[in-house]
């Protein structure tokens, strides 16, 4: 573990601060040969420039299971550095004892970030994850509450995409026990998002946008502004392709003619239908010969598929016990292929997501 700073007496320590008037109360102690700079527990930075100018190089090596155990905020957005906001007990980052709060965060693995959006930071920082660990988007929203008796129509949520899933907290995650503690959570493949039109909207807020469950339940959001909204779309269709691009297929059970089948959803190949007991392959078709569909919003979906050599439409109807999650698989491995013939949207992710998943160690360059 590197650890380099322009001043090598700097000291570091933890308190408690009495002013008279209060409660004692945790300070962090920074000793350098020519200041001595004290700081509360959650103090955030919320100026260009650093209030001590020492730049230092950390290397942290991430959990084996979870992150670094630190929150940032801030960004090129903002006019702000991005800044740590919190450290996790007994998380990396505290462990190290060398990262603090309040401190800015200047460079990823060489690569400068004091003009990144917090958005590209995080990106950046995620390069050393594994896909299905990858967060792709975090943030407060408002949730139409179900009961429309309810005195309050919305309420504070906290929704997070990482890796195969959408969490959806009452608080944000801080450990990695917090992701296991969700209030709900949803595999991304199979969960439909749409953004709202003004025609579509339940009241008077704008920037709305529902999520349809594997179950069919529909969850109604609401966001603060139009760029607010943007992101959110950009992550979601980000988060659902690069999960479709790592599990390439997904097989579900189903029935034709009371007997026990099973459909596999194929990135590469298609629709494949197979007997239960016997594995055979009963028919198989090209992404590109569905020509439609239609369910009767309880378990039966019929495919209808156009024949290769003859061109005749064939009709094929199977029964799910899981119709919804079954639709919105089909639907995100369509937008997964189409998203493959968007050169920009490729060179996106490709610049989100470029870097060996077994990488395990990140190099960053921080100010205090």
């Amino acid at each position: 573990m590197d650890f380099r700073t322009a001043c090598e007496e700097t000291k570091t320590g933890i308190c408690l601060l009495q002013d008279g008037n209060q409660e004692p109360f945790k300070v962090r102690l920074h000793l350098a040969k020519d200041i001595l700079m004290i700081q509360e527990q959650d103090v955030i930075c919320v100026s260009g420039e650093p209030f001590y100018s020492g730049e230092r190089t950390v290397t942290i090596r991430r959990q084996t299971v979870g992150g670094f155990g630190l929150s940032i905020k801030g960004g090129a957005e903002h006019n702000i550095p991005v800044v740590i906001s919190k450290i996790s007990k007994e998380q990396r980052a505290e462990l190290s004892g060398l990262l603090f709060i309040g401190d800015a965060i200047l460079q990823i693995n060489g690569i400068n970030v004091r003009k990144c959006r917090h958005e590209e930071v995080i990106k950046k920082i995620n390069r050393n994850f594994p896909v299905n660990q990858q967060i792709v988007y975090m943030g407060w929203c408002e949730a139409r509450e179900q009961d429309p008796l309810q005195d309050r129509a919305y309420s504070p949520t906290f929704l997070a995409l990482r890796g195969s899933c959408l969490y959806k907290f009452l608080a944000p995650p801080v450990t990695t026990w917090d992701w296991t503690r969700a209030e709900k959570t949803f595999s991304v493949y199979e969960i439909m998002c749409k953004i709202l039109k003004d025609s579509d909207l339940l009241d008077q807020r704008k920037h709305c946008f529902t999520v349809q469950s594997e179950s069919g339940e529909d969850l109604y959001f609401s966001v603060e502004l139009d760029s607010d909204l943007a992101q959110w779309e950009r992550a979601f269709q980000t988060a659902t392709f690069l999960e479709v691009e790592r599990i390439q297929c997904k097989t579900y059970a189903c029935v034709l003619e009371s007997h026990l089948m099973g459909l596999t959803i194929d990135f590469s190949t298609g629709f494949i239908c197979f007997d239960g007991a016997t594995k055979a392959v009963l028919w198989r078709y090209k992404f590109s010969q569905l020509k439609g569909s239609s369910d009767d919003g309880k378990s039966k979906i019929k495919f209808l598929f156009q024949n290769p050599d003859t061109k005749q439409i064939e009709a094929k109807e199977l029964e799910f016990s899981n119709l919804f999650a079954v639709l919105h698989c089909i639907h995100s491995f369509f937008a997964a292929k189409v998203a493959c013939l968007d050169p920009l949207f490729l060179g996106n992710q490709a610049a989100a997501s470029a870097a060996p998943s077994s990488a395990t160690t990140s190099k960053a360059k921080y100010t205090t």
